[in-house]
């Protein structure tokens, strides 16, 4: 008796290799700048995040530097922060804040620090003798003055109401300034107005402003970077279909 056999099956030979089509390398190629782009949003996003959160008491600060003047103030005029700054960025405190230290070279003379408007300012100082810090490099840390000739102020600069902050006294003096669009200058004296000003100055900033530029930048990044991704996986996870079937061959014989 004859066994029936079941019929044999044959197999088509391999489909020849997907070539790389330009569309496929084209998506291949913008999928990897994409990527790129992804990966560096994030590190300069990580990198701009942490910066905003500060190292001392939530600042960035510099290394204290010294300030001297023969005359009766050291003056930086130039902190001005343009006025047409957008609302968003001034309405959310965006700005930050400024932070100043100084202490005197001599322990028990009181020192005066103050921020005021740069017009008051230069009303109160027209005719005193001071030193205007005109630009300095931090490291190492060397500063450029133009002298204004002149005598004493006509009152100690604890009795002008034009500062809008400022702190007095022996020690280390501090003021914290919240960024307010505008020109305003800072003046460092000795309390009573007297000359010969020398003190230790330390500045410091938070800048919550990079922290809203961090986060945008790690979305970005990450939006980027996913997209990138998803293009390189589909054209290289993309295979030709293959045109052959397998076929059942006729009863063996």
């Amino acid at each position: 008796m004859t066994v029936p056999t079941s019929p044999a099956v044959r197999r088509p030979p391999a489909p020849p290799p997907a070539r790389w089509s330009p569309a496929r390398i084209l998506v291949v190629v913008v999928g990897a700048l994409g990527g790129l782009t992804g990966l560096a949003l994030l590190v300069a996003g990580g990198a701009l995040t942490i910066a905003a959160a500060g190292r001392d008491d939530g600042y960035l600060a510099g290394a204290d530097a010294p300030v001297h003047s023969a005359g009766h103030a050291v003056t930086v005029r130039e902190i001005g922060v343009n006025a047409s700054v957008p609302d968003v960025v001034a309405d959310r405190d965006l700005l930050g804040r400024v932070r100043i230290r100084a202490t005197a070279d001599d322990p028990g003379r009181p020192l005066f620090v103050g921020i005021g408007s740069r017009a008051e300012v230069d009303r109160y100082l027209a005719g005193v003798g001071h030193d205007e810090m005109r630009d300095f490099d931090l490291d190492p840390f060397d500063a450029g003055y133009r002298h204004h000739a002149g005598g004493p102020p006509a009152t100690p600069p604890g009795d002008q109401g034009l500062w809008t902050l400022s702190d007095a006294g022996t020690g280390t003096r501090e003021v914290r300034w919240d960024v307010t669009p505008g020109d305003w200058a800072v003046v460092v004296m000795n309390a009573d107005g007297s000359a010969g000003v020398g003190a230790t100055v330390g500045v410091g900033a938070s800048l919550p402003v990079l922290r809203f530029i961090g986060v945008g930048f790690l979305v970005a990044g990450g939006a980027a970077l996913g997209t990138g991704g998803v293009l390189v996986a589909l054209a290289v996870g993309t295979r030709r279909r293959s045109p052959y079937t397998a076929v059942p061959a006729g009863p063996a014989r």
